[in-house]
């Protein structure tokens, strides 16, 4: 029986950067120079070169949005047991679920799920996710979550619109009201934990399945 509750809490230490060029990217570096802290957040007011899937750039105006990278050491999740890449599908939808319900905490159970894992309140995207993982030999050792949320910026250029997802909108525009960014970073950090926990209690066929519901398709 894997633990009730991980070891570990996503979101301590919290460093919180002004500009850099990516979250994920600084992340990573920390956790190849043996700097990182499993459970870290690394977080930024603006990113020169945000990363998204496939190779895309992340727009956000300075200071509106929650851009955040976590890392995570996976044997601090459970003493003893070997990660393998095959973990990481049900860990990824793991994480989605868990971005997905600390928007719709706030927006409503219109927010849904693009795969793999893009937040969407109804068919516009609100946020997208960059996990990237490490791997030495066979085994998972570590991961960097990298999460984009729109919180506070109202207007998107046609630039981001063609890279981030059609028709970009915000947690401010859906709630015609300015959120704290670290309220909700700590709300997000939160979630995401409560995600984790559930998929290291239930395992990858529950987690996946409730992924799957919660998805839709966008075209």
């Amino acid at each position: 029986m894997l633990p009730a509750t991980p070891i570990i809490l996503l979101g301590e230490p919290l460093i919180e950067l002004t500009t850099i060029p990516s979250t994920n990217i600084y992340a990573m570096d920390q956790v190849h120079k043996g700097l990182a802290l499993s459970g870290s957040c690394y977080t930024a007011d603006f990113q020169t070169a945000g990363k998204g899937q496939h190779g895309r750039n992340w727009e956000s105006e300075k200071g509106q949005n929650l851009l955040s990278s976590y890392v995570l050491e996976l044997k601090q999740l459970k003493t003893g047991r070997i990660w393998t890449p095959a973990d990481q599908i049900g860990f990824s939808a793991a994480i989605a679920l868990g971005a997905r319900a600390f928007f719709a905490s706030f927006a409503g159970d219109q927010t849904k799920i693009k795969k793999p894992n893009d937040i969407y309140f109804c068919d516009r995207k609100a946020g997208g996710i960059l996990i990237e993982n490490l791997v030495r030999g066979k085994l998972w050792t570590w991961t960097v979550i990298g999460i984009g949320l729109n919180i506070n910026q109202n207007s998107f250029s046609s630039v981001a619109a063609n890279q981030i997802g059609a028709n970009p909108i915000s947690l401010q525009e859906i709630t015609n009201q300015n959120w704290n960014l670290k309220k909700l970073q700590k709300s997000l950090s939160e979630a995401l934990t409560t995600s984790i926990q559930s998929w290291l209690m239930e395992g990858d066929e529950k987690t996946i399945e409730a992924f799957n519901a919660l998805c839709i398709e966008i075209k």
